[in-house]
């Protein structure tokens, strides 16, 4: 399992990707959207967002109040320069785990599936099992004594809250701008994407009065040149740095 864990931390980032086929037959044959009541679709909506959103602002506490080189999006290989005990991993070992869930959840809410809900749970449970396994066999080995007594005392997944420690690290807005701004995109391409699926199979016109498409149009088109010109930014300058 930890070198099964090795090979999905390395490729974690495309675990969206298999969401966005394995969605379209299950929403097509479980959701609810030709069942329910207009004004519920809504308010189920609406508490879908709420919940992606909340998960998204968590990721932005984690990543802005983190320091460098302890946890991000490194790939390649695991890196620690130090073990994080206190702030968010005072009161879970994995809160970027977490926040990805509370956003997928969100994502599958909006799909009006609860079929989609529950096999989103499951994938993640299997494939994120393996990635923390993999991700805590590497810090066992390099902080020893001082990793295993951290461990006794926080949970891996679900919070606990009483277990607060203040980090003393400067808030870092920049941080933000650096490494999230394609979670941010994702959310929302996730969520256009869900809402075109839904409207093409059910109404088979995605494009008609009944779907804003031009709406839609504007904030992606907003949303990818925002996310083009951090990443210009953060590669051919220093602005977001520090």
């Amino acid at each position: 399992m930890v070198k099964t864990g090795d090979y999905l931390f390395k490729y974690r980032g495309q675990f969206p990707i298999i969401l966005f086929i394995i969605c379209i037959p299950i929403i097509a044959q479980t959701s609810y959207h030709d069942i329910l009541p207009d004004q519920y679709q809504k308010i189920i909506k609406i508490c879908a967002i709420s919940i992606s959103t909340l998960g998204l602002f968590c990721r932005y506490y984690i990543t802005g109040i983190t320091p460098e080189n302890t946890s991000g999006r490194n790939r390649d290989k695991q890196i620690a320069h130090r073990l994080n005990k206190k702030g968010p991993y005072s009161i879970v070992r994995n809160p970027l785990y977490v926040a990805n869930y509370i956003i997928w959840i969100g994502l599958s809410i909006y799909s009006l599936s609860y079929i989609l809900c529950i096999i989103v749970t499951l994938l993640f449970i299997i494939h994120y099992e393996r990635v923390i396994m993999a991700e805590e066999e590497f810090l066992l080995q390099k902080f020893k004594d001082e990793y295993v007594v951290f461990c006794k005392k926080t949970p891996a997944f679900f919070p606990k809250l009483e277990n607060y420690k203040k980090l003393k690290y400067e808030f870092s807005i920049k941080k933000i701008l650096r490494q999230e701004y394609s979670s941010t995109l994702s959310v929302i391409v996730t969520f256009i994407y869900i809402d075109f699926l839904m409207h093409y199979l059910f109404h088979l016109n995605p494009f008609g009065e009944n779907w804003c498409w031009q709406k839609y149009t504007y904030i992606l088109l907003i949303s990818l040149i925002i996310a083009i010109l951090l990443k210009i930014i953060r590669m051919k300058s220093d602005l977001l740095e520090g």
